[in-house]
């Protein structure tokens, strides 16, 4: 049984993480990765101008503050539904199997390293072991589908 546990929570990981990385590439178009970069480099221009205190360029990039909040609303907008459908499967998952694997020590530390959050006292349990799987699985699975945000990253993704 802890085998399976151990298997199953893995195989959930891989799947939410591929799950959140599908809908990342549908949910946020080319024209919105791209505007976020564009949204970054106004935001870094600006603060570079008031670091300098360069009033010419933050006058020209006040003309453009209005256009950016437009865009930059549109695209929380989209981060916010994916963030609540990524929500509603991790949750889902997440009751069910603390539900299932509730008191269960999945596996064992080596002596005297513990991972705050992780481990309890040598033990891994679901909760932990849950979040190690999906960390490890959620980074490679991101950087290999190319879900790119521009620097701009979620749960998940780089």
């Amino acid at each position: 049984m802890l085998q399976q546990a151990v298997w199953e929570i893995l195989l959930f990981s891989v799947i939410l993480a591929l799950v959140s990385t599908v809908l990342r590439r549908v949910i946020l178009r080319k024209e919105d990765l791209m505007a976020m970069q564009e949204i970054q480099k106004y935001n870094r221009e600006l603060m570079s101008a008031i670091r300098q205190k360069d009033k010419k360029t933050i006058e020209r990039l006040e003309k453009k503050k209005e256009y950016m909040q437009r865009m930059q609303s549109r695209i929380l907008g989209k981060n916010m539904i994916l963030m609540m459908i990524s929500m509603v499967i991790f949750f889902s998952f997440f009751f069910f199997a603390s539900a299932r694997y509730q008191d269960m020590e999945l596996l064992v530390m080596p002596p005297g390293f513990e991972i705050p959050f992780v481990s309890s006292n040598g033990k891994i349990s679901f909760f932990g072991w849950y979040l190690l799987t999906f960390f490890a699985v959620s980074l490679p699975i991101n950087k290999f589908l190319g879900a790119k945000t521009g620097g701009l990253g979620f749960s998940g993704g780089r």
